[in-house]
């Protein structure tokens, strides 16, 4: 059996008798160069610690400890952001001071060249295949 429509007031005849879900937001969607291009840089782990890309292991401990006598809250006093600033430079040097991290982190910023890890013909990072190794003894 059919049904007849639900009859609508006349006051509310105008009026659809659902609501209208509002229109969702606009997607903007950019891809990973435009989204670099328009964030502003930030400063590097070097430029934290006002080295240069290639610094050694003594370069980057005296820089900390002379940064950090500086920049270090208690003596620094109530200078605002002082704290976070602290922060930034005690991790740029945690993970420039420790060589698998700068490794890592040399590499995911693509700036310092590394050595390749083997020193096969074939390069990218596997071992040279040689006549003794494709043996299956």
């Amino acid at each position: 059996m059919i049904s007849a429509p639900p009859r609508v007031p006349a006051a509310a005849a105008g009026t659809p008798p659902f609501r209208f879900r509002s229109a969702p937001a606009p997607i903007r969607i950019r891809c990973a160069a435009a989204a670099a291009a328009a964030a502003p840089a930030a400063p590097t782990l070097y430029e934290v610690l006002g080295l240069r890309a290639g610094a050694t292991v003594r370069e980057i401990k005296a820089a900390y400890r002379r940064l950090a006598r500086e920049r270090h809250p208690d003596v620094a006093g109530a200078a605002p952001g002082a704290a976070a600033e602290f922060v930034r430079l005690h991790d740029a040097y945690a993970t420039l001071s420790d060589p698998d991290s700068r490794a890592r982190y040399d590499h995911d910023r693509g700036g310092v060249a590394r050595r390749p890890r083997w020193g096969g013909v074939s390069g990218y990072g596997r071992p040279r295949r040689t006549w003794e190794t494709d043996q299956c003894w």
